[in-house]
């Protein structure tokens, strides 16, 4: 039998050092993969929109064609904002802000005429071929489109 009078000492648990350094394992295992997602949305978000601006070009100018009706893309470079307008129908993407990664360097407006789909604009110095242009990083994306056909070309 054992003396009462002898208290043993149990020290099972962790040290603060040992809590830490757990502490930051944790940490940087949440944190590290919502910097990389930070970078994949805004990659995600450009894609995304330039899909959806060619689209909305085409089927702007699809509209030009089958309604017989002009149709406009009024480019806002100081507000960064790409509006798609038709007379007649009101459109749910008539408004395309451009992402804050994005540059538009253009302004004035590309018109489709009415049953052609033809294009011209209000640009100057680009004649009657209008061209869209974006910064993206430091690059130019240009949207150029072509003679008689309205079709562009991304360079």
């Amino acid at each position: 039998m054992k003396p009462m009078n002898v208290l043993r000492k149990n020290n099972a648990g962790f040290t603060l050092i040992e809590s830490v350094i757990v502490l930051a394992l944790v940490c940087s295992f949440v944190l590290l993969p919502t910097i990389a997602l930070k970078s994949w949305q805004a990659k995600l978000e450009k894609v995304f929109f330039y899909y959806q601006f060619e689209k909305s070009i085409l089927h702007l100018q699809q509209v030009a064609i089958a309604d017989h009706k002009g149709t406009r893309i009024d480019l806002y470079k100081n507000a960064q904002l790409i509006i798609f307008f038709t007379n007649h129908t009101e459109l749910p993407w008539r408004e395309l802000p451009v992402p804050e990664t994005l540059k538009l360097e253009s302004s004035y407006a590309v018109l489709f005429k009415a049953g052609t789909g033809n294009i011209s604009t209000t640009q100057p110095g680009t004649g009657s071929i209008p061209k869209i242009v974006f910064t993206d990083e430091g690059k130019i994306v240009t949207y150029q489109f072509q003679l008689g056909s309205g079709r562009f070309e991304r360079k």
